[in-house]
């Protein structure tokens, strides 16, 4: 399961965008037209269909069948195709309704207020004024929804994965912003690598099997990483020349932190140590944490992953 929820301000263009997106994706697209005709299989009277518009309802429901089919029938529907196929969900409040799901990505989509109305007047034929009351009247109408319904901030932005602003994007670039997301946290149903590295990457050449047995479990808690991305110089000849280096295994991107794993006994790396010792003096900005034997054993044996020989 696959789900791109698009929240969006009018005049900000998350409505083609969201159409763009699904065909780039080749996911369905739930809209209003869609959610009518599933609401029309569930025998809802003409009446209530009517007053079916998306987003732009009152914040306090016309009826009890219209707020149940807000609150109750429609984040089923929407829950029930998102079991069966991948989605890009235009509203809806959406990110609501998948909120938490590991594979959702929840995308909000804006632009300046000044950006907006010369939108809608030039795509819609309105005047000036019409168009500052039409932003003005259907921002707070979706407010009121998601408030009403789901007891959130439409505009609260710790919300979303990725918010974008359309005054100086493009369409086309929104969409390929969203879908290159998309592919790089692998809601696409990929197989992830262990290396959690573009396709265009080779995966890495690992010195020792113990390497790649410790990015198994960076990758249980996806955790993002590099392996020996950088060289620290340890000491010079005359020249200038650096003589002796140190490589840590890995770099942790998100923690801005070195891992140096060494699995043979502790009494037999004095060299090693040596390195480290060394490498704290030189760089003492740079922060390292190494794995010894024991400590390595152990970390296996709490993910339950069986150690291979080792001569690290």
């Amino acid at each position: 399961m696959a789900i791109v929820t698009i929240s969006r301000q009018i005049g900000s263009g998350g409505d083609e965008i969201a159409v763009r997106l699904a065909q780039e994706l080749q996911f369905t697209l739930v809209d209003h037209t869609l959610l009518v005709e599933l609401l029309q299989a569930q025998g809802l009277s003409k009446s209530d269909l009517d007053a079916f518009d998306g987003e732009e309802f009152d914040e306090a429901p016309q009826s009890r069948e219209q707020n149940r089919v807000y609150v109750d029938l429609l984040p089923t529907l929407i829950t029930d195709l998102a079991s069966e196929k991948d989605l890009v969900v235009l509203g809806f409040g959406g990110r609501c309704i998948f909120r938490g799901v590991p594979g959702a990505l929840h995308v909000r989509v804006v632009a300046g207020t000044k950006e907006r109305i010369r939108r809608l007047m030039d795509e819609r034929g309105m005047d000036e004024q019409a168009a500052v009351r039409l932003v003005d009247e259907n921002d707070e109408a979706r407010r009121g929804v998601i408030r009403y319904h789901y007891g959130e901030d439409i505009d609260n932005t710790a919300c979303y994965d990725l918010v974008v602003n359309t005054d100086r994007l493009s369409v086309e670039t929104t969409v390929r912003l969203i879908q290159h997301a998309v592919e790089l946290v692998d809601f696409v149903g990929k197989e992830r690598t262990s290396e959690c590295w573009p396709e265009t990457a080779r995966p890495p050449s690992f010195a020792h099997p113990s390497e790649e047995e410790f990015t198994k479990v960076l990758d249980f808690y996806q955790i993002r990483w590099e392996y020996e991305p950088r060289t620290f110089p340890l000491a010079w000849d005359e020249a200038g020349n650096a003589t002796e280096a140190f490589s840590p295994d890995f770099y942790l991107v998100d923690f801005d932190l070195f891992i140096e794993l060494t699995t043979l006994k502790q009494s037999l790396v004095t060299e090693k140590n040596r390195k480290i010792r060394r490498f704290r003096e030189l760089y003492p900005e740079v922060t390292l944490k190494v794995f010894y034997g024991r400590d390595y054993r152990s970390l296996l044996g709490k993910y339950g992953l069986a150690q291979k020989s080792s001569s690290k």
